[in-house]
């Protein structure tokens, strides 16, 4: 594939896209005035009306239609969407977008109902363990999952990122104090307690200067930041965005599922020259396939890396032996507590969260 086009973010196209190339994906998820479940990021549908007629949770699915925002049925009737998902070792990672304040909708009630939906939504899909999420930046995500015995596995965000809002960089600000007084120990310590496997969070608690601004030693990617990294989440997934090509090897040998939105399936090496694997989840490279990819020359690099592609086996094709030690060395080498036996036997059902994944942000990568 010489050239290829980005399809736009959250589009059928780009998730279909997302979950082929990559081990997954994530989307946003509202509900729209009908009561359907609508794939979008944004609080309004484009328009001239005043924001308040805009109001995703107030227009009808139709009208949401003709704007070019799918429904979550759209996405799940598409076949290889559903296939790949159901096969194992992909994972999908859902957003909940909660309503601009102007519509008066209760975040409880909200929660309550978007809860109820994707469930029955899903049911049919009889999805493998550990192949959804939900993640939502509001401090209640919790509480209602356990108020409403929510199935799937939630995921709060830090920071804490309002949910309403035209300009991203002002949220941003909005929401540096709370970053500057959060830890990735004090979150793994307070997300644990409230039952949840997993943490997501911006990059910036891992990578450059922003990571100083915190009381205590920063955790990081490497040497002693890496070691309290691992002792903070004791085998907790971590969902971690943005992710650029330059820190995706630190990412992915750190154990994180990162959120990237690079997709390019016409790029196979990274800034460094090294060349850059999609897939080290749902369709890990062995040793022998790796020696291949790294010793080829630049201009072969894209073809040998789609041989393997075609020839090498999709997790849940994996013979057992092999999955229990990638499972084995992810366990020692990133501090997973008890036994390793104990990992080996929950990857029998899907992989855990603690191992790293290359998600495809809103599909194909942002847009906007």
């Amino acid at each position: 594939m010489r050239h290829w086009k980005q399809p736009k973010e959250n589009s059928i196209e780009a998730l279909r896209h997302g979950i082929l190339f990559g081990d997954g994906v994530e989307f946003d998820l509202r509900v729209d005035g009908d009561g359907e479940l609508v794939i979008v990021h944004d609080e309004f549908a484009p328009g001239k009306e005043t924001i308040r007629e805009r109001c995703v949770e107030k227009l009808p699915t139709d009208y949401l239609k003709s704007a070019g925002i799918p429904t979550l049925d759209d996405l799940l009737a598409n076949r290889e969407f559903s296939e790949a998902w159901q096969s194992g070792g992909k994972t999908v990672d859902i957003e909940f977008k909660l309503p601009h304040p102007s519509t008066k909708i209760g975040t409880m009630e909200y929660l309550s109902s978007i809860m109820g939906k994707l469930e029955e939504s899903l049911e049919p899909l009889d999805l493998p363990d550990r192949s959804a999420v939900v993640s939502c930046f509001s401090p209640k995500i919790g509480e209602a999952s356990k108020t409403f015995d929510f199935s799937i596995p939630v995921i709060r965000l830090m920071p804490h990122i309002r949910a309403w809002g035209r300009f991203w960089r002002l949220k941003r600000v909005v929401a540096i104090p709370h970053f500057a007084r959060t830890t990735v120990k004090g979150i793994t310590r307070s997300l644990r307690k409230e039952g949840m496997e997993s943490i997501g969070m911006t990059r910036d608690y891992l990578i450059g200067w922003p990571r100083y601004m915190h009381p205590g030693l920063p955790v990081g990617l490497h040497g002693e930041g890496l070691q309290r990294f691992f002792e903070a989440r004791r085998g907790m997934g971590a969902f971690v965005w943005p992710a650029p090509l330059k820190h995706e090897d630190a990412l992915v040998k750190a154990g994180v599922s990162l959120v990237s939105d690079n997709m390019n399936p016409t790029v196979f090496e990274k800034p460094d020259g090294t060349p850059r694997w999609p897939r080290p989840a749902s369709q890990p490279l062995d040793e022998e396939w790796y020696e291949k990819i790294r010793k080829a020359s630049s201009s072969e690099r894209g073809e040998i890396m789609n041989e393997a592609a075609s020839s090498l086996p999709m997790w849940n094709e994996i013979d057992h032996e092999r999955k229990s030690r990638i499972i084995r060395d992810q366990a020692t080498r990133m501090l997973w507590p008890g036994s390793t036996e104990k990992w080996v036997r929950l990857a029998d059902d899907g992989l855990p969260w603690g191992s790293p994944r290359i998600i495809g942000h809103r599909g194909a990568g942002t847009t906007q």
